[in-house]
């Protein structure tokens, strides 16, 4: 049962990367190519000005801030997939569950820029939030497998 638990978190740990992915690929994309967004601008929420705000941009550089973020996915596909092929490898989950930290940590920040500093939000951005926020409970669900098959 345990190991059934393993994969089963291996696998969503892949799938949850590859949405990440896919988010901040489209993301990414909208900002080189200079189209419009598929968002509500409205109220409280306006993804144009979030992404269109000197926070969206990595200090010093033209670098949208979702290629670290496809890196982060990146990464964490690469750990996930470690998992599948060696599921009951406990270092990889643990390094997992940091770099999971990291990016939540991130995204705390980045909410803090977007309700306080430019006071909207953006719903692309809140989606790769809640992935990574996914992430890491998977990781630290797969940190402790007798709870979770209890």
């Amino acid at each position: 049962m345990a190991a059934e638990s393993s994969r089963l978190g291996a696998w969503l740990l892949t799938l949850l990367a590859i949405l990440g992915i896919g988010l901040a690929g489209y993301l990414t994309t909208v900002h080189y190519a200079h189209i419009p967004l598929v968002c509500s601008d409205q109220g409280l929420v306006n993804c144009q000005m979030v992404l269109s705000s000197s926070y969206s941009i990595i200090p010093g550089t033209s670098l949208p801030i979702t290629v670290p973020g496809m890196a982060f996915f990146l990464v964490s596909l690469a750990l996930a997939l470690g998992q599948l092929r060696r599921p009951a490898n406990y270092g990889l989950r643990r390094t997992h569950a940091v770099w999971a930290g990291v990016g939540v940590l991130t995204a705390l920040y980045l909410v803090f820029v977007e309700l306080v500093e430019l006071r909207t939000i953006c719903l692309w951005c809140t989606s790769v939030h809640v992935v990574l926020l996914l992430t890491f409970l998977v990781t630290l669900w797969r940190l402790y497998p007798k709870a979770s098959t209890a």
